[in-house]
């Protein structure tokens, strides 16, 4: 679960516009969050013949929401498809074009900038200083490759006969259920990583102590196996104590090697509990090794033993995820991504593209219609795509242990693998698009991110915003009023749930005939009213001429 403030911040942002086709309203709210991560774009004439209206929920940080927010409106103005009049393929295409364009230098700049992470540049002694760090490192690193079972064990502490732990029983606290685990302390505890920091929307952070040379932030939580080279990454678990990986480039996972502490301290303190507790080594063994033959091995033979069933159980059960970050490079749409849903209003027709969980929802005589579909990787169509890219979904719906979302722009940490195309990758920009031709019966439609939608349900938005619209008895509400209502309505009282109303809120209603603008609708109450005292008026005069 990320961080959240003491109090939450209620101060909104909100706007009301429209021209003599459709009226709109815009509010948004930091809430419970650090920090607000949402942006939007409200055109009513991105053209003389359409309007545009998009919500981008940033996660990671807010640089490739407000990116996406100030460069995807021309971005579509600027496809083939769309000066064709092929508005949904003009969406698919803007979507990648705007994914690919995050990967290049000179926006990534940009986004630095955005982002506000000024890169310094590194000193030539603090060069020097991380190359004698790395050098010692690498030394350390092989040394450790090639120890034994009990020196490693002695190495780190973790002689259990003397700390007189019981069988099953590390020293190090194991996480209750929904903590993050923590990685082993390093040489002589002066080294301590802890698991990136992962809420319910997937914005990992990395979070290192004493850890932080050069920038690469997780640095001493890598291991690296004599035999590779230094070339396997081990990085913690996911925010569940879950594990997975892939190889190579197939995308952002890495996959432990054997020799790496992460995977050693799961199966190397598993065994001397078994065997250091007074047990018979060889019972131990059995328990353990599939692969022994009488039940009476050498002390060489059962490390040999040990070491390819180490082996074995991390190339298939135990390989650790890397979150973004955790490979030292923390780089703005790597490590940061946003969601993005985008409507199209041209003459009757409505255009919607979405990637990601933000929606867009359009109410038709009081009904919710859903004009988008959420993306979550434990989906049937997503899973088999992320799978297909190297990817794994752990048990609580997150890609790899991070993002908890299926597609979204930017995110390229999750989209390295180089044999796919950029459609195909385990995060995907290619946004679904569906189309509705709007009649009398359709009133108005809401796009919000989802921190409205995991509170309240389509339907239950589109009630609430319709007993509203139709209020009668008082004077008409402006929209972004309305929508002010409805963040207050959907913010949790505290923290202490699931995450649940604590996320960052930004939602746009967009009104169809037969509602008119709410300038309207407030001219129409003031001219009733006007005409009330006329009548009255006139009543008080009839009253009087009669008394004369």
């Amino acid at each position: 679960m990320g961080a959240y403030l003491s109090q939450p911040n209620t101060e909104k942002t909100s706007t009301d516009g429209g021209n003599k086709k459709l009226s709109y309203g815009f509010a948004a709210m930091q809430g419970w969050r650090v920090s607000m991560e949402d942006a939007h774009n409200c055109i009513p004439e991105l053209d003389d013949e359409t309007a545009m209206f998009a919500v981008y929920d940033g996660h990671g940080g807010e640089e490739v929401a407000l990116y996406c927010s100030k460069y995807l409106p021309d971005i579509i103005k600027e496809q083939k498809a769309y000066k064709d009049g092929k508005l949904q393929k003009a969406l698919e295409d803007a979507f990648l074009a705007i994914d690919g364009r995050i990967t290049t230098e000179e926006v990534i700049k940009e986004l630095v900038q955005i982002a506000g992470r000024p890169q310094e540049e590194a000193s030539p002694e603090k060069v020097a200083d991380e190359d004698d760090l790395d050098n010692e490192e690498a030394a350390l690193l092989h040394e450790e490759a090639t120890m034994t079972i009990e020196e490693l064990l002695v190495r780190y502490g973790q002689n259990l006969n003397k700390s007189g732990k019981k069988p099953g029983q590390d020293s190090t606290k194991e996480p209750e259920d929904g903590e993050k685990p923590l990685a082993q302390k390093g040489i002589n505890g002066e080294t301590e990583c802890e698991v990136p920091d992962t809420d319910s929307n997937g914005k990992a952070k990395a979070k290192v102590a004493g850890a932080s040379v050069g920038g690469s932030k997780m640095r001493a939580c890598r291991r690296a196996a004599a035999s590779s080279g230094g070339g396997s990454v081990a990085g913690d678990s996911s925010s569940d104590g879950e594990k997975a990986g892939t190889t190579g480039d197939a995308g952002p996972s890495c996959s432990s090697a054997a020799s790496a502490p992460g995977s050693a301290k799961s199966k190397f303190f598993e065994d001397s509990d078994e065997s250091e507790d007074g047990e018979d080594e060889e019972e131990g063994s059995d328990e353990e090794d599939c692969s022994e033959e009488d039940g009476e091995e050498s002390s060489e033979n059962e490390e040999e033993d040990t070491d390819e069933e180490e082996e074995e159980d991390t190339d298939e059960e135990e390989e650790e995820m890397c979150l973004p970050g955790m490979d030292g490079k923390e780089e703005p749409g790597s490590d940061s991504g946003t969601t993005a849903v985008v409507a199209l209003i041209r003459g009757k027709q409505l255009i919607v593209a979405n990637a990601g969980d933000s929606r867009c929802v359009v109410s038709e005589r009081g009904k919710a219609v859903d004009m988008s579909y959420d993306h979550k990787p434990e989906d049937e169509l997503e899973l088999a795509r992320i799978k297909n890219a190297g990817g794994k979904v752990t048990m609580d719906g997150r890609v790899n242990g991070g993002l908890n979302l299926s597609r979204a722009i930017g995110d390229h940490f999750y989209k390295r693998n180089k044999a796919l195309p950029p459609e195909e990758q385990m995060i995907s920009a290619l946004p679904d698009v569906k189309v509705l031709t709007l009649n009398e019966e359709h009133e108005f439609m809401v796009v919000a991110c989802d921190g409205i939608w995991n509170v309240m349900s389509s339907q239950e938005v589109v009630d609430f915003v319709n007993e509203r619209l139709k209020h009668e008895g008082c004077e008409a509400k402006p929209l972004s009023a309305i929508i002010e209502e409805l963040l207050d309505h959907c913010l949790a009282p505290d923290t202490s749930g699931d995450g649940t109303g604590c996320d960052n809120m930004t939602c746009i209603i967009v009104t169809f005939s037969p509602y008119a603008s709410s300038s309207s609708m407030a001219e129409n109450t003031k001219k009733r009213k006007i005409d009330k005292q006329l009548s009255e008026e006139n009543g008080s005069n009839d009253k009087k001429s009669k008394t004369e």
